[in-house]
């Protein structure tokens, strides 16, 4: 069974899309066509020789990573040096590559979501939320006998969904005047005499990115010449905004210092753990940022967390934690971010359902940094 990228790149935007991304950031389709069909997947932190030549032998379609393929710009395709060559033998083995990176990081239920789930936590909140979505609410003026009408416009072209959610809507009954003038087409009513209709006032909440095309959708659909409509600024994108970096939650029940160290030991899969600052005698609440995360370490704080975890400590950090007085673990950017491949798995397989196709992860994807 194959499936054309572009649907395997919805169900990956649905949950990140690429305005979430950083601006210095470099995501989306990098090789290949979304036209193209794809059978099988290779899922990887990093793109590398090694990666690519097991994509080639495992005949894979697409390579999905974290990290960018294509980061800086390219200013050669030359096949003597190792990104051309790389790139070449992705063209010539029709392997796409696909990257979803900040924008994974950030989304509400992306990578540092799946991580606190992964540790247990629970009531998970965002760390440092970030693009809210900006909404309106849409007032619409219909007669009676086009409402049903009104109200499959709003929810097919995006309004109304608030959670798990859509096609929500209120509406309300009144009396609606109006006088044709000079030049007009009514609907209702004729020219120069005062009319009354009995209507409905439909509202509805609306995201920004969906308000051009769908007031243009209504006015195709709404029986009125002059349709009748407000639309209204909203707070409520900044107040439920659940995007951003890092995820905060608590254990189902509080741990000593030395078993927590030993449970993220076990669920993160790690050897060792790197840490800092001062060891609290309880464990709670805890802030996980995934990668390299210690710019957390005053906002973990403040948010009253016990521990935040992250990666790529250095030794300034260390010092910022011991002096605010706080405590961080280091799991490594490799050890908070290898279970990028878990995310994307489960992301598809909740979306495509029993059109999934085969996912394979790179067995060459490595942590660069060796431990002697």
């Amino acid at each position: 069974m194959s499936v054309k990228l572009n649907k395997i790149i919805q169900s990956i935007e649905a949950i990140a899309p690429e305005k979430l991304a950083e601006d210095w950031d470099n995501v989306g389709l990098q090789v290949g066509s979304r036209q193209q069909l794809v059978n099988k997947i290779l899922l990887t932190l990093d793109i590398s020789a090694e990666v690519v030549k097991e994509a080639v032998t495992k005949k894979a379609d697409l390579i999905i990573a974290h990290h960018p393929f294509i980061f800086n710009g390219l200013k050669t395709l030359s096949s003597d040096w190792e990104k051309g060559q790389l790139i070449e033998q992705l063209i010539k083995n029709d392997i796409a590559v696909y990257v979803a990176h900040t924008n994974l990081d950030k989304a509400e239920t992306g990578l540092n979501y799946y991580l606190a789930e992964l540790l247990g936590l629970e009531n998970i909140r965002t760390l440092e939320p970030s693009n809210p979505v900006t909404y309106y609410k849409l007032v619409v003026y219909t007669p009676m006998e086009a409402t049903e009408r009104i109200i499959e416009v709003l929810g097919k072209n995006g309004a109304g969904a608030i959670g798990d959610y859509d096609y929500c809507t209120y509406r309300s009954s009144g009396i609606g005047t109006f006088r044709p003038l000079a030049g007009s087409n009514p609907f209702i009513g004729s020219l120069d005499k005062l009319e009354s209709v009995a209507e409905d006032r439909i509202e509805a909440i609306v995201p920004v990115y969906e308000l051009k095309n769908l007031i243009n959708q209504l006015k195709k659909n709404h029986p009125y010449e002059e349709m009748a409509y407000d639309v209204i600024p909203l707070e409520n994108g900044r107040l439920i905004n659940e995007n951003g970096l890092g995820k905060i939650g608590v254990l189902k029940a509080p741990m000593d210092a030395a078993g927590f160290i030993g449970a993220v030991k076990e669920k993160l899969g790690l050897i060792t753990l790197r840490g800092a600052g001062n060891m609290p005698e309880t464990i709670r609440r805890v802030a996980i940022c995934s990668g390299a995360g210690a710019d957390m370490i005053g906002l973990a704080k403040a948010k009253r967390a016990d521990v935040l975890i992250t990666g790529d400590l250095k030794h300034h950090d260390g010092q910022r934690a011991q002096e605010n007085n706080f405590w961080v673990l280091d799991a490594g950017h490799y050890g908070t971010e290898k279970w990028v491949v878990d995310c994307f798995q489960k992301i598809l397989k909740t979306d495509l359902g029993e059109n999934c196709l085969e996912m394979m992860v790179a067995e060459a994807s490595r942590d660069f940094i060796v431990n002697y």
